[in-house]
């Protein structure tokens, strides 16, 4: 019962939704393009109707097409709507529209689309009766239906003297495809401009056959097509029959037709045909003259068999330059484990580059293996960081005491290229480690590396920082470069650590960390050395370094904080370099302390002209917030000499009244 009410109820929404819209259809009669409304209402109006309803409208647009003084636009227009709606019960109208020129179009398009049996003889009947202007697009119709009881019909239309309906026919056969096709098209008579379009229905319609009779088409199509059709009657061979390919592959590859063995080798590059193919491919090199050698082994690793895989690593050393790199380039894409040594033997650099592109997490572990083998180990070190292989790292570190000097620096430099910040507590122990001064700058350099690239550059940089009471003094100097960068607590004692040290390099390092340190944590270390730092020069970094702080927006710092670092600054500041640096500060607090801040400024002459700019920007920002501070600012700054700002001042104080 409660289906059935719900059916009801559809019912009577649909038949409301067209008693609302009952003039679309006489409209829609009457449409001509670009006048009026009616298609788009009539669209809106499917779009309204419920799935279940559409029956009424199939109705409605089947009388608009059967109607005798219907326009062809209307006409057009229903048929456009049909193909969304249509059932059997549209076929006999709509076949009516085949014949006509402007309409047949639409008509077939409604037929195509219902993929009934009736709409096909439709279709089929259609071809006597209609002209030949829209004969080749029923034609086409009876081709994309793959209607097999076309085919008499369609043979007889490809034997006609008009061109253009025996090609369209030619067409629509391949692509009905079947044997009744195929034996009309190996016994048409095709002349010289139907004789491409023959070959490639007949190339089309093997794709429809059992594997022998495919076979048999492809074969003829080798012998006497053109080479678009060889070419494509080869790649049908390759997937049915590989042992009668794998020959014909070989003639091609061996004859002096450069266009065909180009096409040959796009097919074998993507892997037509099954294994035995390969294994022709690969008996073929030895006998292949050099100048096709290198082709065939691109296409080869392209191919991606690893059937081919000793025959192709057997020219990975070859004197010809050519041959030999295009061996290594399909070695990048074939090469396993068993490949790693060959390639780390060769001196061609394409090997290095094979190596970085082989896939496999084995090959890694044989590189790893062959970091012991004082042979290989150079070129080792180079493909593992090539490839990104930071597994790698736990066995280097095996190697930082070798008694190679070489070898060392070598694992080195793969250490700066491999280890991570996982890796930064083996790797800083490895590298206090080291009692050679150069070799430890090497082992630091790394360090640094490693530390500026970590996401935690304060928990990386504690692994370090451990080292500084026991490190010597040209790796305590290091470290305190280095610190900077990390900005973390650790970081911050390191510096204060230097600065009690009583080295005047460590002192001076230190200084210069720490005005260039990463967070306002440095402010007070700052300040003090502003103050009474021996120095002139030192007191001057850090001063500068302090300004830097209070005026860099990137530290989040409340307005009052800001004001009180800029106050005591302001105290120390001495030359106009740093007052200027104050006073563009001052924009970044935005308040009304740093408003009052710039009048400190305006008597001297050679930061004047920064202080009232910067005074006239506070103003215009503040003048809302803050107005008893503006207009006392603003009734100094009328005196201005400035003309432009003290006209500023003035409109400002007239705003504020």
């Amino acid at each position: 019962m409660q289906i059935k009410k719900y059916t009801a109820i559809l019912t009577l929404v649909g038949l409301a939704v067209l008693g609302a819209w009952g003039d679309v259809w006489k409209d829609l009669a009457k449409y001509k393009y670009g006048e009026g409304d009616a298609a788009e209402e009539a669209h809106h109006l499917l779009q309204q109707t419920p799935v279940e309803q559409h029956g009424a409208i199939e109705d409605a647009l089947l009388k608009v097409v059967a109607a005798a003084d219907a326009t062809p636009d209307g006409k057009a227009l229903a048929c456009r709507m049909l193909q969304q709606v249509a059932t059997e019960k549209s076929i006999p109208a709509v076949a009516a529209l085949l014949p006509d020129e402007v309409l047949s179009h639409y008509a077939r398009l409604v037929l195509q689309r219902l993929g009934n049996p009736r709409a096909d003889a439709a279709l089929r009947a259609a071809l006597d009766k209609a002209p030949d202007k829209v004969k080749l697009g029923i034609i086409g119709s009876l081709g994309e239906r793959r209607d097999v009881q076309a085919v008499p019909p369609l043979t007889k239309l490809a034997r006609q003297p008009d061109p253009a309906i025996a090609a369209a026919a030619i067409v629509a056969l391949g692509k009905i495809g079947g044997a009744e096709a195929a034996r009309s098209l190996g016994e048409l008579q095709a002349g010289d401009s139907l004789s491409s379009a023959r070959w490639e229905a007949l190339i089309r319609c093997a794709a429809s056959l059992p594997a022998a009779e495919a076979a048999a088409l492809y074969e003829k199509a080798l012998a006497r097509g053109q080479r678009t059709h060889q070419l494509a009657a080869l790649g049908g061979l390759l997937r049915v029959n590989t042992d009668q390919a794998a020959p014909r592959l070989t003639t091609i590859l061996k004859g002096n037709d450069l266009g065909l063995q180009r096409g040959a080798l796009t097919l074998v590059a993507e892997g037509a045909g099954a294994a035995p193919v390969t294994k022709t491919l690969t008996d073929l090199l030895g006998s292949l003259p050099e100048a096709k050698k290198a082709g065939l082994l691109t296409a080869l690793g392209a191919r991606g068999d690893k059937a081919a895989l000793a025959a192709v690593t057997a020219y990975a050393a070859n004197a010809n330059t050519g041959i030999r790199e295009a061996a290594l380039l399909a070695l990048s894409k074939l090469g396993d484990a068993g490949t790693v040594k060959v390639l780390l033997a060769s001196t061609d650099p394409k090997a290095a580059d094979a190596l970085a592109r082989m896939p496999g997490d084995e090959v890694n572990d044989v590189l790893i293996r062959c970091l012991a083998d004082s042979q290989l180990q150079g070129a080792a070190l180079k493909a593992l960081a090539a490839r990104a292989g930071s597994a790698a790292v736990p066995q280097l570190l095996k190697l930082v005491n070798d008694p190679d000097a070489g070898v060392r620096k070598a694992v080195w430099s793969g250490l700066g290229s491999l280890a991570t910040e996982e890796d930064m507590a083996a790797v800083a122990a490895a590298a206090f480690a080291i009692k050679d001064a150069k070799e430890t700058a090497a082992a630091l350099a790394v360090l640094k590396s490693i530390c500026l690239q970590a996401r935690d550059k304060g928990r990386c940089f504690d692994f370090v920082a451990a080292n500084y009471d026991q490190a010597s003094p040209a790796a305590k100097a290091s470290i305190v470069d280095l610190a900077a960068a990390a900005g973390s607590p650790a970081a911050l004692e390191v510096e204060r650590k230097a600065l009690k040290s009583g080295d005047k390099e460590l002192y001076g390092k230190a200084v210069r960390a720490l005005a260039a340190w990463g967070n306002a944590t440095a402010a007070g270390d700052l300040l003090e050395l502003a103050r009474n730092a021996p120095a002139d020069v030192d007191r001057l970094l850090a001063l500068r370094g302090y300004i830097q702080l209070a005026g860099t927006e990137k530290f989040k710092l409340h307005p009052g904080e800001r004001m009180e670092l800029f106050k005591k600054a302001g105290a120390l500041a001495k030359r106009a370099d740093e007052k200027k640096m104050i006073i563009s500060g001052l924009m970044l607090a935005g308040s009304a302390d740093a408003l009052n801040m710039t009048g400190a400024y305006w008597d001297d002459s050679a930061v004047r002209a920064e202080a009232e700019l910067t005074a006239d920007q506070l103003m215009d920002e503040l003048k809302q917030k803050n107005p008893a501070e503006v207009k006392a600012l603003a009734g100094k700054l009328q005196a201005s000499k400035n003309a432009a700002l003290a006209n500023k001042a003035r409109k400002i104080l007239a705003e504020i009244k």
